[in-house]
C-alpha cells in the first residue's frame, strides 16, 4: 500500500473524544451486491475473519449494515489515534479481508490502491453524535487490562484452593 494522504482539501470528517475517533461510510452497492457481499461476509466469518480484524490493534468495534432495499451499505467503527493510520493499518494487515468485504460497493478501487484514501473520504460522513465508554483507553490498554485482571483472578483462584 503506498503511502497516499488524502487529497489536498479532503479532510476525513469524524467525532473525537479522547483517543477514540468515530468513522461512518455511507456507500452505493453495485446492482445484486447485497447478497453477494452477504454470502461472503457468512463464508468470511466462518473461516476467521474475526481473528484477523483482532490484529488490527486500533479497531475497537465494526459493523456493516445493508440498508435502502438491499442498494446502500454503512460501515461503522471505532478507532484509536490518527485516520491515515487506521487506514494504512487496513491495507497493510488485512488487504484480503477488506478487499473482500468491500468488493461490492460500487467503484471501489481496491484496498491497495493510491486512490483508497480518497474513496474513503468521499464516503465518510460524521455522526450526528458520538460516545466512547472508555475514550482514553486504547484496545491496547484495555487487552492489557484484561489480561492483568485474568492473571489477578488466577492467583485468587489459586490462593482460595
Amino acid at each position: 500500500m503506498s503511502k497516499a494522504k488524502v487529497a489536498k482539501g479532503n479532510v476525513p470528517p469524524g467525532l473525537k473524544k479522547g483517543q477514540a475517533n468515530e468513522f461512518t461510510l455511507i456507500m452505493p452497492l453495485k446492482p445484486g451486491g447485497a447478497d453477494r457481499m452477504r454470502k461472503k461476509m457468512d463464508d468470511s466469518y466462518e473461516a476467521g475473519v474475526q481473528s484477523n480484524s483482532d490484529r488490527i490493534g486500533t479497531l475497537h468495534d465494526m459493523r456493516f449494515v445493508i440498508f435502502d432495499n438491499d442498494t446502500r451499505l454503512i460501515f461503522a467503527s471505532t478507532y484509536d489515534g490518527d485516520w491515515d493510520a487506521y487506514i494504512n493499518d487496513f491495507a497493510t494487515i488485512a488487504p484480503d479481508q477488506i478487499d473482500l468485504q468491500f468488493g461490492e460497493v460500487e467503484g471501489y478501487p481496491g484496498v491497495r490502491s493510491p486512490d483508497i484514501k480518497d474513496f474513503v473520504a468521499k464516503h465518510q460522513v460524521t455522526a450526528t453524535t458520538f460516545y466512547s465508554a472508555y475514550p482514553n483507553a486504547t484496545v491496547r490498554d484495555v487487552w492489557k487490562a484484561l489480561k492483568i485482571k485474568d492473571t489477578f483472578n488466577n492467583l485468587l483462584d489459586e490462593a482460595a484452593s
